[in-house]
């Protein structure tokens, strides 16, 4: 709970709550009062801000499905070669471990910020893998070619379609529209609460209630805006709720010889 609830803290937070406080003192102190509807926000921020997080989430969702079927394609192909009469114990090893190395290769490309070549990279030397499957085709009737040709294409598909969530964000535009509205904001409800006698409370003396409330929602836009960019990259480890890939990943003790 308490690294759920610190996860949203950052620099930007900080801003936001500053920046919220001065603008507050300043309307107040320059009398500024200008009637703004708080109905703006559902249209101007809300709405969007609401959109862009169920738009990263739906990625992370694709993330989890996909990379559980590029997982399990993996260990469909294995399974084919273990199944294929003829196919020795070394050679056996020798292509799994060629599927976890390739696997290995393309988590580190989904991880950590990478250009176009290494995915290039990626592709080549699966490449590669393939061209050592099919050299032994010879021992597979045609059954069993056409099942290891078609998990292996499915794999492939799955490699994709993971690199495709990698590359294509929720929109970029979207994303700064918000966050631009956001430091917006202050200027615009500010001096709805000032002007508002409801938020005040008398406690012997005057204490503005307005600011307290102006800093909250402030607080509360930024730190949404704050989860959306966490989960927005499921893959780079830095979120909660980023992908497990250390536990959904194959390791080598799944090797059917072990």
């Amino acid at each position: 709970m308490k690294d759920a609830i610190v996860s949203t803290l950052n620099y930007r937070v900080a801003l936001i709550i500053i920046e919220t406080i001065v603008v507050f003192f300043l309307y107040q102190y320059f009398d500024i009062n200008v009637d703004v509807d708080f109905f703006i926000f559902s249209i101007a921020i809300v709405f969007p801000l609401v959109f862009s997080i169920t738009s990263a989430y739906q990625r992370r969702q694709d993330a989890i499905m996909e990379f559980s079927v590029f997982r399990n394609k993996i260990i469909d192909v294995s399974n084919l070669l273990y199944a294929v009469d003829g196919i020795k114990k070394e050679d056996y090893n020798k292509i799994f471990q060629s599927l976890i190395r390739i696997q290995n290769v393309f988590l580190e490309y989904l991880i950590h910020k990478s250009d176009t070549r290494s995915y290039f990279q990626i592709r080549q030397q699966r490449k590669e893998i393939f061209k050592v499957i099919i050299s032994y085709k010879e021992l597979f009737n045609e059954r069993e070619k056409d099942s290891i040709i078609s998990v292996k294409n499915e794999m492939f598909l799955s490699m994709e379609k993971l690199n495709g969530i990698k590359v294509h964000n929720t929109p970029i535009s979207l994303r700064r529209y918000c966050l631009i509205f956001i430091y917006i904001s202050p200027f615009l409800f500010n001096t709805k609460l000032i002007s508002g006698e409801q938020f005040q409370l008398s406690l012997g003396f005057d204490f503005p209630m307005s600011v307290l409330f102006a800093v909250l929602i402030s607080f509360i836009l930024m730190a949404l805006y704050n989860i959306q960019d966490y989960i927005e990259n499921p893959f780079d480890q830095k979120g909660l709720d980023d992908l497990k890939i250390e536990q959904m990943k194959i390791h080598e003790n799944e090797s059917l010889y072990i």
